[in-house]
């Protein structure tokens, strides 16, 4: 009896819910006013995905979402009507003429256009109103103002269809950083952890600065928290508590799988002591398996004092490239320097080289090359983040070489420079980036894998991984001793977590240590960004322009290649 009850009470509640469509919005899409009600609206190539669907019962609470939405949306005339039958609910919206913004007043010490995303003749739109008033205030915070007063207000005129937004800002005085007080684990000392923020006593105050230092604190595995406390006092002076909590189980193990276009399938696996005998000292192994390379390698790295880090690594691996592979023995020594946004490294980098399966004994001999090379590496980088940036610019160089002797086989150089822009639009994001590159042989030889290669997502969207340049007689790439790229995109929203991007890359090279600029690789292309926690998965198709139809390449990767 109860079975039949379960049964009967089951089909009862599955009929008490009926598909729910939409009718007459223009403004606002369907997917938009499904998620508003917490219901989901499957893509086209979810097709095995039902229709979403409500009880009946709730139409009344639910129109009025609905309209209390629209009103958030500048709609403050909107009509919301709804029929039903047997078999589907329909809620007919009339959005009627919206509220659109008459006039912006801003009165204030620093320039706010760029935080304020209306115009005139704009519908308004009173959550992106609120998120002006955080944008404007974090702007204050990141200019030395910890006590500044926003008053932003808007007017809406029903009768007219209009709004009258005015930002009025108080800056008040510049703050500072005063005292700083520690409150550390038992096994890091105060001195390792004062080398790992940026913020000093005296120093003007800014929020971008506790940011950043929270993300060097947390780039640090053997640190499970970190805390840091400021109270502003009327002398507009900032003290400041750091409190660190080191990870309790300082053993970390890590696994991974993955696939892009460059390697094909990844997959990864690493073991780490975060806190090696107190202070940050980490030991790490970890190996890397793609379809064109596979490597291990052991690391250790040693935070100092003074915003320095000593460390070493030695490793293996074995790659594929067209034509030739290569095994390598690797190591390094090295010390680096962090002064944000500024970082330096230098390092003693041995590289023991072994060429095989050459299918051109002329360019790619086989054999065993030893390279010892000191290395310079220095960045200038103020992008809010890495893997999907929506403001900043960075600046990178590296300088290598070696001198001929009885324990290096060559004596040559390699540089590199490359800079970038990310530009934040009013609704989109302009990225523009410029790469050069200069190799040098002056005696000996070295390994093949030191010349330059390009195509891929990295480098010019139009070809396929290492796959741009002159062919040897095998039809493989030969590589080049110069390089120097041009890329600029266009990010832009379309619906949600899912966005656009078209693009533009270039290329120049030479067989010489400058390239060829009257000759260059010339593409274009589109692409799609989904948001990700772990940053967007990246979807692009370039073609070359003078050859579109038998030069194109589709790519796929993780985070934004700059």
């Amino acid at each position: 009896m109860k079975i039949i009850f379960l049964l009967l009470f089951t089909v009862f509640l599955y009929a008490s819910t009926v598909p729910l469509f939409f009718k007459g919005n223009q403004e606002l899409s369907s997917r938009e006013l499904y998620k508003v009600l917490n219901l989901y609206e499957p893509y086209l190539y979810e097709f095995y995905k039902d229709k979403p669907t409500i009880n009946p019962k709730t139409l009344p609470i639910l129109s009025q979402t609905l309209l209390n939405y629209y009103k958030t949306k500048g709609f403050y005339h909107a009509n919301i009507t709804y029929t039903q039958d047997k078999k589907s609910i329909t809620i007919t919206i009339n959005e009627n003429t919206p509220i659109r913004i008459a006039e912006i007043t801003t009165i204030a010490n620093l320039e706010l256009k760029f935080k304020i995303p209306f115009k005139k003749n704009d519908i308004f739109d009173a959550e992106k109103f609120i998120q002006t008033k955080k944008d404007i205030n974090l702007l204050y915070a990141n200019n030395h103002y910890c006590n500044s007063l926003l008053d932003a207000k808007a007017w809406i005129d029903t009768d007219t269809n209009s709004a009258y937004l005015i930002y009025r800002v108080t800056p008040n005085e510049i703050c500072h950083f005063s005292e700083i007080t520690f409150n550390d684990s038992p096994n890091i000392d105060t001195a390792i952890i004062q080398s790992l923020i940026y913020i000093n006593e005296g120093d003007p105050y800014s929020l971008e600065t506790i940011t950043k230092s929270y993300q060097n604190l947390y780039s640090h595995d053997g640190i499970s928290k970190a805390l840091i406390d400021t109270k502003a006092d009327k002398n507009h002076t900032i003290k400041t508590t750091v409190t660190i909590t080191q990870n309790e189980k300082p053993i970390r193990t890590q696994v991974g799988l993955g696939i892009s276009s460059n390697e094909g399938a990844m997959a990864s696996f690493g073991v780490k002591h975060r806190n090696l005998f107190g202070n940050l000292k980490t030991l790490a192994l970890n190996t890397r398996v793609t379809q064109i390379k596979q490597t291990v390698d052991i690391s250790y790295d040693m935070p100092l004092v003074n915003r320095e880090t000593f460390g070493s690594d030695v490793g293996l691996d074995n790659e594929i490239f067209d034509g030739f592979k290569e095994n390598r023995i690797f190591g390094s020594v090295y010390l680096k320097q962090r002064f944000n946004p500024t970082a330096l490294k230098e390092s003693l980098f041995f590289d023991n080289v072994t060429t095989y399966a050459s299918e051109d004994q002329i360019l790619f001999h086989n054999g065993s090359l030893f390279v010892i090379s000191p290395k310079l590496e220095l960045s200038y980088d103020t992008r809010d983040k890495l893997l999907d940036p929506s403001q900043g610019y960075f600046i990178g160089s590296e300088a290598m070489g070696s001198l001929m002797s009885n324990i290096s086989d060559a004596t040559y150089y390699k540089f590199k420079l490359s800079g970038g822009y990310i530009l934040p639009l009013s609704s989109t994001i302009l990225a523009t980036k410029i790469s050069f590159g200069s190799l040098h042989l002056y005696q000996g030889d070295i390994p093949a894998s030191y010349r330059f290669y390009a195509g891929g997502m990295d480098s010019n969207r139009a070809y396929s991984y290492r796959k741009l340049g002159p062919l040897d007689s095998s039809s493989n790439p030969i590589g080049f001793d110069s390089i120097m790229e041009t890329k600029i995109e266009e990010r832009f929203p379309i619906y949600g977590d899912i966005k656009g991007v078209v693009f533009n890359d270039n290329t120049f090279i030479g067989q010489q240590s400058i390239p060829d600029f009257i000759d260059g690789y010339y593409s274009a292309g589109v692409g799609l960004r989904y948001l990700t926690p772990i940053g967007p998965l990246a979807i692009d198709f370039g073609f070359d322009i003078a050859n579109p139809t038998l030069q194109h390449a589709f790519h796929f990767h993780i985070g934004e290649s700059f």
